[in-house]
Order: structure tokens, then sequence, then C-alpha cells
């Protein structure tokens, strides 16, 4: 039998650094054993950091809004997955908790005793999955994009570079080339189409630029013979509908959202960076975005 999980032991909340410490005492309670807090440093908007879990903590008596959980979003690293957890010592505005609900944020309020109570999906089942054992939950979760070396980040550059780069290496071995000129040729376009696209596809991932691929549907059609005897039946063709136009559809459903989303936020005043670093942490291709953004400027001139 796992040990059973024992709550942090009660510790009054009298400041915004005791907030913070009461914070990470929870949140290495439900799983995330190296959970660290650094009260009054510099935290660019995080307060707790652990392996798979980012957490911020306010202490003011204002209700926390929409705004400060953004800012706690665009403040998680790119490339990131690790599960962002508020804390505060008020309570929430309804807009913050939509927003939450969209993003997977746990929301969480602290009393003074330094109790801890979940106030959304999220966060009771973070709570909840602590209750009866220890589980580790950094050990379910991908690795952080910070925690990757160097070669981990960009060794499909450095592959994409290596294939752009092959084919010029291969001019002049008498073996590939050894005649005549017109197959000679024909083998370089061979070898140049193919280390550079898949090269091309390679850097593209390691940036997110997304590459639309073509795909193209083929209808088949079953048709029954005329039957020989004293009665000819006209053949009966059946077209079966293809299974994907119902993804397509739901793709163009959800990027039309964005678009609308991405047009609210530039009307609310936000700035064009600060939209696309939204749509990115959604995960989001480079060129989709720029698509996306464009659309949500006409949309608005037309509105």
């Amino acid at each position: 039998m796992p040990p059973r999980a024992v709550p942090p032991q009660p510790m009054q909340i009298s400041s915004w650094q005791h907030a913070e410490l009461n914070a990470a005492r929870w949140m290495r309670h439900w799983g995330y054993t190296d959970a660290t807090a650094r009260p009054g440093g510099p935290d660019s908007g995080i307060d707790v950091r652990a392996t798979g879990a980012l957490g911020q903590v306010k202490y003011q008596a204002a209700q926390v809004g929409r705004p400060e959980l953004q800012r706690f979003v665009g403040a998680r690293p790119y490339g990131s997955t690790a599960q962002l957890i508020f804390f505060t010592g008020s309570d929430y505005a309804t807009t913050a908790a939509a927003y939450a609900q969209e993003w997977s944020i746990a929301l969480f309020r602290y009393r003074l005793d330094g109790s801890m109570t979940p106030l959304n999906d999220t966060a009771r089942r973070i709570h909840r999955s602590s209750a009866s054992t220890v589980v580790p939950i950094a050990a379910q979760t991908p690795e952080p994009a910070e925690a990757r070396t160097f070669w981990q980040r960009n060794w499909r550059v450095v592959a994409g570079v290596l294939l752009l780069m092959a084919p010029l290496g291969s001019i002049g071995d008498e073996k590939t080339y050894a005649g005549p000129l017109a197959l000679d040729v024909l083998k370089f376009i061979g070898i140049l189409l193919a280390c550079w696209s898949l090269g091309t596809f390679l850097i593209a991932a390691r940036f997110g630029v997304g590459i639309p691929l073509p795909i193209r549907t083929s209808r088949t059609a079953i048709v029954r013979r005329p039957e020989t005897g004293p009665v000819t039946t006209a053949g009966r063709a059946r077209v079966p509908r293809p299974t994907h136009d119902r993804v397509t559809a739901a793709c163009r459903t959800q990027q039309d959202d964005l678009v609308t989303e991405a047009a609210r936020l530039l009307r609310t005043g936000s700035k064009q960076h600060h939209v696309d670093k939204v749509l990115r942490d959604r995960g989001v291709g480079f060129m989709d975005r720029g698509r996306i953004l464009t659309e949500a400027k006409r949309l608005n001139k037309r509105s």
C-alpha cells in the first residue's frame, strides 16, 4: 500500500511571502514534490515553480479578474505544458472562472489559517488526487521545454540543414552518376527534391510552422452490370460519403472560433503581438496565426 497523503500542517497567512510558502507546501502535497517558492524575488508572474506545474499567488482583498489569469498564461515559457495553478485569498470574477475553464487553470482560495479550497473542476481534480494516496503528478506530465538541452530543442534544425546541403555533396560521385547525362540529371533532381523536402519539413516542425498537405478524396462507385435475360435492369451506383468531411468542418469551425476570439481581443485593446502569443500558446502554427490575425482585422473593419 502506498503511503497516505498527509495535508500540510496549519500555517498562519500573515503576508504575501507566507502565502507563497503555503502554496508551495500544498503543491508538494498534491504530488509536485519539487515545488519551490521564491518570496520577494522577481517572478515574471510565476511565484511557485515545480516540474510539471507553475503557481501564482495573489495576496489581495480585491477580486481576481480575467487580466490576471491572462498575464499568468503569458508568463508560462513557450512550449511548456506545465499545469497552471492560481491561488488567492479573495475570490474570482465570473470572467476569470470562464477563462480558467478554457485554459484548464486550477483555481484555489486559501484562508488565513493556511487551508485550501478548490473552486473549479481542474482544482478539484488536483486536490482529490492526493486525498487517498501520494501520486507523483510530475511523472505523468511531459518534460518542460525549459529543461531540454540545446541539442534536444534544435536537432531538427541541424538535420534539416545537413539534408539541404546533401545534394551538393553528391556532385561528382562516379558511382551515383555513371551516365548517360540525361539519367544523371534526373538522378540529381530526384535527390535534390527528396532531401530538400525532408529538410524543409524538419526545420518547419522545429519552429512550429504548419505545412498544409493536400488530401485528395476518392469516390468509389460500385456499378452493377445489367443482368442478361428477358428483363434487363439498369445498374445502380452507390457513392459513399467521405468520412473526412466532418473533420474538415470541425477544423473550419475551430478556426472561425479563433478568428472571433482574436477579433474580440483586438477590439478590447490587446496588442497584435499579445494576441499572437495567445494563439501560439494554444498550439497554432506560424502560418495559421498570420491568417487568423488577418481575418480578425477584416472582421473588425466590417463590424
